[in-house]
């Protein structure tokens, strides 16, 4: 019995050093860090990618970081890859952090749906001209 009381006791105290948090940066109707061929699009005729996500991030140990400073760029140019389109709609931004003891991770995340410009839904600007 003594062992139980231990055990939730050590694991209240750790988890005293636990600290967590996400944030909904903001939400963008249309998002792109690409060139887009804006004049092309037509909404109703490309077929989206729906709910991609990209992220940007890296880890601590003490108060040493493993790698360089998250990008938000980053976080959308890969969403953009990751879905092979060129800008999103309905992107929605999160920036994550969270720490145990010793170690740690901060972080952006994009989730959106992703299209194609150029693709073959797109509007051809010829024939647009001729309608």
């Amino acid at each position: 019995m003594r062992l139980r009381y231990r055990l939730i006791f050590i694991f209240c105290f750790l988890s005293l050093f636990i600290i967590s948090c996400s944030t909904r940066q903001g939400s963008f109707t249309i998002l792109s860090t690409k060139n887009a061929e804006i004049s092309r699009v037509d909404l109703k005729r490309i077929d989206f990618s729906r709910n991609t996500t990209g992220t940007d991030g890296r880890f601590w140990f003490l108060f040493i970081p493993f790698s360089s400073a998250p990008k938000l760029e980053e976080a959308c140019d890969r969403c953009l890859e990751a879905g092979n389109g060129d800008f999103m709609t309905n992107a929605v931004l999160y920036h994550t952090s969270w720490h145990v003891l010793l170690f740690g991770y901060d972080g952006w995340e994009i989730k959106g749906d992703v299209g194609n410009s150029i693709s073959k839904g797109a509007a051809d600007l010829k024939s647009r001209k001729e309608e």
